[in-house]
């Protein structure tokens, strides 16, 4: 019973502690640049570690004051948690450019301030993943669940919630139910808009006007209006937010292929170290400090040192989820795109022995430097597709595999979907759905074969 009032009168100041944990853990490396910065501005406990450390001025010790503070100066230093790393001559940051996507971390955005239980959460990370650049839900939520471990239904009740952020029409599964979002946002009510797009959708996305007439009943004027309030929601609400500017990438890890085998290494630069305000220490220990001034100092230094620790935390937990990341995808960094397996937040959150939700907060907006390229942390959890023998392949390399057929086609008689799928099957033992390399080429904007066979 004593335990429990004791944690119940402590819960608050630990919840406030560990919801700057949580935040550190996701922010991006300039976004963590700038968090420390700003925490040493309202903090005047901490200071920025100088790159010549000068010599410090001995203490005198107080018997009955120290109080352990004068210990954190030394307890806790910015490179506790892993080891510092030796120089190395870093990658040519002309090649860390990529297209600037930034509609997965608006709805990320939206998501954290939406009302969702913890269980939610994950869910909506599971779908943001999957929305394509577009703003469509890329893969069907059968798909999602075998992946993520999560059932349909949960899916769907979470999904449904996305599909209220913005921007009006994303993660729909298809261009019906785009327009369908879009059009319940704007809180009209217009039956027959309603009854042609819900029953007659295919005739109407084929401009059949004749035959919409006849299967509706509804005057030519009428669906003509319906026409005309159609061109004013966007088919493609993700594609505003993809900027059409280069923008650099800075890796926040590097992984090196050495005699040795492969190595990774944090990216600190430019991440300021921290160290405690002497003059606060020396006045804290003095006897002739106030109490009042003596209890400001303290929670500061409490503040100051789990700030500390919490960065320290976020830079060991992102190497550790990045060792995890090679140990699984070995393959890859060896041999390259072709052996990326398929891979969940679950089986790397189990081999480090943290929460899933730990590691897919610390793997967003945060980019790895590898002997095949840069890539975000994201990538390395592909959804996966089931082969008839051996292991599953990630959704990735099938669609590699689709690019790499359709640019070795004849181009004069290019390959249909069907065809696609046979060959997976004949040559890779990959057993898909037509309906599916119908989608990974729309994600790979690659057009149907009848549009390539006319562009030719």
């Amino acid at each position: 019973m004593l335990e429990l009032k004791q944690t119940l009168r402590l819960s608050p100041v630990l919840t406030q502690q560990l919801q700057q944990a949580i935040k550190l853990l996701q922010l991006s490396r300039l976004e963590l640049i700038e968090a420390i910065e700003l925490e040493v501005q309202e903090n005047p406990i901490l200071d920025l570690e100088e790159k010549e450390p000068k010599e410090e001025q001995p203490v005198e010790e107080q018997a009955g004051d120290k109080d352990d503070v004068a210990e954190w100066l030394e307890r806790y230093s910015p490179s506790e948690g892993y080891s510092p790393q030796e120089e190395r001559e870093r990658p040519d940051y002309e090649n860390m450019v990529k297209k600037t996507l930034n509609l997965r971390d608006h709805l990320r955005w939206q998501a954290g301030l939406a009302e969702l239980s913890h269980d939610e959460r994950i869910i909506a990370e599971w779908i943001i993943e999957n929305i394509d650049d577009n703003g469509y839900l890329a893969y069907p939520l059968s798909e999602i669940s075998s992946t993520s471990g999560y059932t349909e239904e949960a899916l769907e009740a979470v999904l449904k919630k996305i599909q209220k952020l913005d921007p009006p029409g994303v993660g729909a599964r298809d261009l019906r139910e785009c327009i369908l979002i879009q059009y319940e946002v704007k809180g009209e009510k217009d039956p027959i808009f309603e009854d042609i797009i819900r029953s007659f959708f295919d005739l109407f996305h084929k401009t059949n006007l004749k035959e919409l007439v006849k299967r509706t009943g509804y005057p030519v004027e009428k669906i003509k209006e319906v026409f005309e309030k159609v061109k004013e929601y966007d088919p493609k609400p993700g594609r505003n937010f993809a900027d059409e500017f280069t923008a650099y990438v800075v890796p926040d890890v590097f992984v090196v292929k050495t005699e040795d085998g492969l190595e990774i290494f944090l990216n600190d630069d430019e991440i300021p170290d921290l160290k405690m305000n002497r003059y606060y220490i020396d006045l804290y220990l003095n006897k002739g400090t106030n109490s009042s001034t003596k209890n400001y100092i303290k929670k500061k230094i409490t503040q100051a040192e789990w700030f500390i620790k919490s960065i320290q935390q976020r830079q060991k937990t992102l190497f550790l989820v990045s060792q995890s990341i090679v140990t699984f995808q070995g393959e890859f960094f060896e041999k390259g795109l072709r052996f990326l397996r398929p891979l969940i937040l679950k089986d790397v959150a189990q081999d480090i022995g943290v929460h899933e939700s730990t590691v897919s907060r610390i793997t967003s907006s945060k980019y790895m430097s590898t002997p095949h390229g840069i890539f975000e942390l994201k990538f390395f959890f592909p959804t996966g597709i089931n082969k008839e023998e051996g292991r599953p392949l990630s959704t990735n390399v099938v669609m590699d595999l689709i690019c790499e057929m359709i640019k070795e086609e004849n181009k004069k008689k290019p390959l249909t979907d069907d065809e696609i799928v046979s060959l997976l099957k004949e040559r890779h033992s990959i057993k898909i759905a037509r309906r599916t390399v119908a989608k990974y080429r729309d994600s790979l904007n690659i057009s149907s074969s009848r549009e390539r066979g006319a562009l030719d």
